[in-house]
């Protein structure tokens, strides 16, 4: 059973992009519209309007793929796969969702470590905030506030870029962290992690696919599936936000850099889809 509890406190810093779009999903469907949503951008900059141009021009990819049937079949076994249910992968991308909560803020610039953004959290009475940025976290720090993140591999075993990508070419399984973010990169103590054997994903002609939108379609819904099933998976086991996993300082710790591009064919070929 779903203890929605763990999450009534924690905020949504939301910068459009696929995991932001999950993490608003997935509250949703445990009715937690009260929660607050932090917008990464300035109110003066911005109305309805021009935020749905600014959602057409990020997501008009993930439009034309949300209308081909093979990827409707690749989205269906993501969501089989980490026990979501059914459409939620394609129901996270209305661009309404963000209105369905109650408590939506602008923050003061782009950047979240801009010095009015510090101001900024700082005044706020909330506490804890989920990021959805791929920003690294610096000057907020100065606010005093709890910034949390996913990770899309096992800590510290697999650290930096790709992360769930390298995690089934270096060691054939995927993993994500939970973490209370520090200053460093994919650092900080630990709340969560799981790890699986990897299980090749059948996706029929993906080999007709060009390996730039295998890319776009591995972060439009992998990614954010597998970040959102560990946060599932937190409320599942009644975990708290303030209890760390003890981690042995033999453990491995390696940092991976973003795949290169001619190495993500063979990847995507070998290691991640299931030959049809």
């Amino acid at each position: 059973m779903i203890n929605k509890y763990l999450l009534k406190n924690v905020s949504i810093i939301f910068n459009e992009n696929p995991i932001a779009r999950a993490y608003l999903q997935l509250f949703i469907k445990n009715n937690l519209i009260n929660n607050k949503i932090i917008y990464l951008d300035n109110k003066v900059i911005f109305n309805n309007f021009f935020l749905k141009i600014k959602y057409n021009l990020f997501f008009s990819k993930v439009k034309v793929y949300l209308k081909t049937k093979s990827i409707l079949e690749f989205i269906h076994n993501i969501e089989d796969f980490f026990q979501l249910e059914r459409n939620f992968l394609i129901e996270m991308y209305n661009f309404e969702n963000i209105f369905l909560f109650k408590n939506l803020e602008f923050a003061k610039h782009h950047n979240i470590n801009n010095e009015f953004n510090v101001k900024y959290f700082r005044s706020l009475k909330e506490i804890n905030f989920l990021n959805s940025s791929n920003t690294i976290l610096k000057n907020i720090f100065h606010s005093k506030k709890n910034f949390y993140h996913i990770h899309p591999g096992y800590l510290y075993k697999v650290r930096g870029a790709d992360g769930a990508l390298n995690s089934i070419n270096q060691f054939n399984e995927i993993g994500a962290s939970l973490y209370l973010m520090d200053s460093k990169i994919d650092n900080g103590k630990i709340i969560k992690r799981i790890k699986i054997n990897f299980k090749k994903i059948n996706f029929p002609g993906h080999k007709s696919i060009k390996v730039s939108d295998l890319y776009n379609l591995w972060y439009a819904f992998y990614d954010p599936a597998l970040r959102v099933s560990l946060l599932k998976r937190l409320l599942e086991e009644n975990l708290s936000l303030n209890i760390f996993e003890k981690i042995n300082k033999n453990e491995e710790n390696n940092y991976y850099s973003f795949i290169k591009k001619d190495e993500l064919e063979s990847i995507f070929n070998e290691k991640v889809f299931a030959k049809n």
